[in-house]
């Protein structure tokens, strides 16, 4: 089991906002490094609107993706770099290909690209971007895929996503992720989607590797983790935790002590997942430095156990 972490890119990503999300970010990147993360992941948008329903829309702008992961890989010396995910909407597949190949070489070869079909509309229109039906940007999607495994070697393509057929496509992949929620049952079943998509394909499932997304949120004790728990209820943007519990909110995340986290790491790593990447409080953020070195002591409780 690997660990990555959903870097902090947006203004509201971080303890206390950040207008300079770029510098912040490349910061983290080196936290995380050196805390012990195998990889850190950054996500591709121009926007995300972090009100709840009901409410005005809050549009928050992160740090532009691929140019702060050329800036992450120049200025790191061990942890992989990846994009989570990029919409192949976004831009050309051979100016996408380019980039992905400079950043990798940056990063002597420690680059992994995560494709997404796209999902905001408004997104797109506003931008200036098409917005084909969803029959449509599969189809890309899948020739982008193409593209990217025969234009840039050695750098693993991923695809990320849930919805069925795009789990299709994630069988011609060099990895599928999913994220940020996800009870053990549903992971299990988009899994054997993704199998049965293989085998249709003609492909081993065992050569589509796994990761997996989670929202997470450690307490080194059933206490502490109560107080994180309504300190992270007064950050989350928006109100969006004010009323839900923490056991409701729990049983789709990564949720308790080091000891807790540790045994449902080992299970997920049982269900095939190779790296489950952190987000601690909400998509891409770090509402709590602390939680970087509880999610490693996990880790390093997981590593030097035996299993039940």
């Amino acid at each position: 089991m690997r660990l990555g972490l959903a870097l902090p890119h947006y203004p509201f990503s971080f303890p206390t906002p950040q207008p300079s999300t770029a510098r912040r970010a490349i910061e983290y990147a080196a936290l995380a490094e050196d805390a012990g993360f195998h990889q850190v992941w950054v996500s591709d948008h121009f926007w995300v609107d972090v009100a709840t329903a009901g409410q005005p829309e809050q549009r928050q702008e992160p740090a532009e993706c691929w140019t702060l992961l050329a800036a992450i890989a120049a200025s790191t010396n061990r942890i992989r770099v990846g994009s989570l995910a990029t919409p192949i909407g976004f831009r050309n597949p051979n100016l996408l290909a380019r980039m992905a190949a400079t950043v990798n070489e940056l990063a002597a070869g420690r680059l992994d690209v995560a494709v997404g079909a796209g999902w905001n509309e408004s997104e797109h229109r506003a931008n200036g971007l098409d917005f084909p039906p969803a029959r449509q940007r599969l189809v890309s999607l899948e020739d982008t895929v193409g593209l990217l495994r025969r234009r840039v070697p050695g750098v693993p393509v991923w695809v990320a996503g849930k919805r069925p057929k795009l789990l299709e496509v994630a069988a011609l992949a060099d990895g599928w992720n999913t994220a940020w929620d996800s009870t053990m049952a549903e992971y299990r079943h988009r899994d054997a989607m993704v199998r049965q998509a293989c085998h249709r394909r003609g492909r081993d499932p065992a050569a589509v590797h796994r990761s997996l997304g989670l929202t997470t949120l450690i307490g080194r004790d059933n206490d502490d983790l109560e107080r994180r728990w309504h300190s992270l209820q007064r950050w989350a943007p928006g109100g969006a935790l004010a009323d839900i519990s923490l056991r409701s909110w729990a049983r789709s995340r990564l949720v308790g002590t080091p000891e807790e986290v540790a045994q449902q790491l080992r299970r997920w790593g049982e269900a095939g997942v190779e790296q489950v990447i952190c987000s601690f409080g909400a998509p891409f953020a770090v509402h709590d430095n602390q939680q970087l070195e509880l999610a490693v002591d996990a880790l390093t409780i997981l590593s030097g156990s035996k299993g039940p």
